[in-house]
């Protein structure tokens, strides 16, 4: 293999890692454009993620965790139920990974409406979203551009105009 055949495998190979880095970059701005707002715990519908501020003297699975200071401890998760005297949150307390498929372990807490001090609804930031995305491809889009300029520049000659600027206003056939 002489080297001007390595140098483009070489070429090939680095033109194909773009794609997965603009794969996690586009996915890491749409995980991060959700925002939480406040909302009535009972409205909230079953399948929802929540983030629950607790009073940890009213839940009984929060017993044994320590507050320090003024602290308020929070559950945060996907909601699974709603009972008469309380709500069910299923919260990720590991991930197991088999192969391509991620399992995420959760564990449910029970948490009694008294215990509520407020809840947050997780929603989609819309503007956030454009706004990464919209950057995101102005920014790949840039960098593509700025590759091909490069890649292939275009030689310029000092006392030549470039064809853009050669006009026929008018022509006369001859002959």
């Amino acid at each position: 293999m002489n080297r001007d055949s390595q140098t483009h495998i070489g070429l090939v190979g680095r033109s194909r890692s773009r794609f997965p880095i603009l794969f996690w970059i586009l996915l890491t701005g749409l995980l991060g454009c959700y925002n939480y707002v406040p909302t009535d715990f009972t409205t909230v519908p079953v399948g929802e993620d929540v983030r629950l501020f607790v009073n940890p003297g009213d839940v009984p699975e929060l017993s044994e965790i320590p507050v320090v200071g003024d602290l308020t401890p929070v559950v945060q998760g996907t909601l699974v139920g709603m009972e008469d005297d309380a709500v069910v949150v299923r919260v990720p307390v590991a991930r197991r990974q088999q192969g391509f498929h991620t399992l995420s372990l959760g564990q449910s807490i029970r948490v009694p409406h008294d215990g509520i001090i407020s809840a947050q609804l997780r929603v989609l930031d819309e503007l956030k979203t454009v706004g990464v995305v919209s950057g995101t491809v102005a920014a790949a889009t840039v960098l593509i551009f700025v590759g091909l300029e490069i890649i292939n520049p275009v030689p310029t000659t000092p006392g030549d105009d470039p064809p853009e600027f050669l006009l026929n206003l008018f022509s006369i056939p001859i002959g």
